[in-house]
């Protein structure tokens, strides 16, 4: 019995232990539906990083796959609008295509702006090629690498655009003056013309690169000129040219282009 008695004093600490945990074993069989509650939480909290990583990926993927839905949907419904607007024309030059692109690079503050786009030679992509959104006229395309091409903006001072007043049909000559990035100025128009503020002004078809009927902006100031004959017109573009991202390229494929 004394060897007993020596032998619980001298393992004391141990045999506590034991009872302790015993007795807290005995609480959290008692207790499995709390506890069970608790390895759920800790599980979904340890869980929410990679379903939110996995919620994020999937929208991404789903976010590339709606926003090419998207440009291929205004790509057909520009070509129709286009075509409709031509539908007197029936002759071959008119047929022609629109090619998706996106702006890579976009300068607005010199004089004379250009503009890189994601389309080169292997999306055929060639020299003097119309550049175009829902909303106007972007510019023109003067030089081709084989995925990227330059396009020389409607806000570069050296870049004419021939368009039409759209009610009455006159035409004149539509060019940018290094001022403000939403404003250009029309030339040309004869004082016989029966125009307003308001007016929509759009390309005129009479060159190889853009078809006719692109409404490219309206008339928001008349001034009289030293040349009694002509107006000069201010003219606010409806394209946001400091804010472009998918662009149309105009291909006509029976046009001779280098």
């Amino acid at each position: 019995m004394q060897k007993l008695l020596n032998s619980i004093v001298k393992n004391g600490t141990f045999l506590l232990f034991i009872l302790l945990f015993s007795i807290g074993m005995y609480n959290i069989s008692s207790n499995q539906n709390f506890h069970n509650h608790v390895l759920i939480s800790y599980k979904n909290q340890a869980l929410s990083s990679f379903l939110n990583f996995k919620k994020n990926i999937f929208f991404f993927f789903r976010y590339q796959s709606l926003n090419k839905k998207l440009v291929d949907e205004n790509k057909y419904l520009i070509k129709k609008l286009i075509e409709k607007k031509n539908e007197n024309l029936k002759n071959d030059f008119f047929e022609f295509d629109v090619i998706p692109s996106q702006i890579i690079q976009n300068s607005i503050i010199s004089n004379y702006n250009h503009i890189t786009i994601s389309s080169g030679k292997s999306d055929g992509i060639k020299n003097e090629m119309g550049i175009i959104t829902s909303n106007g006229v972007i510019g023109v395309v003067y030089d081709v690498g084989k995925n990227t091409s330059g396009v020389i903006s409607l806000l570069n001072k050296s870049f004419k655009l021939n368009v039409k007043i759209k009610k009455s049909n006159h035409f004149g000559s539509l060019s940018w003056d290094g001022g403000k990035h939403d404003l250009l100025k029309l030339y040309d128009v004869p004082k016989s013309a029966n125009i307003k503020i308001g007016d929509t002004i759009e390309t005129g078809g009479m060159s190889e690169i853009f078809p006719k009927g692109i409404e490219i902006g309206i008339i928001n100031q008349i001034k009289e000129t030293d040349d009694n004959n002509y107006y000069v017109l201010d003219v606010s573009l409806f394209e946001d040219l400091a804010n472009i991202n998918y662009v149309y390229v105009i291909d006509f494929p029976n046009k001779n282009l280098d």
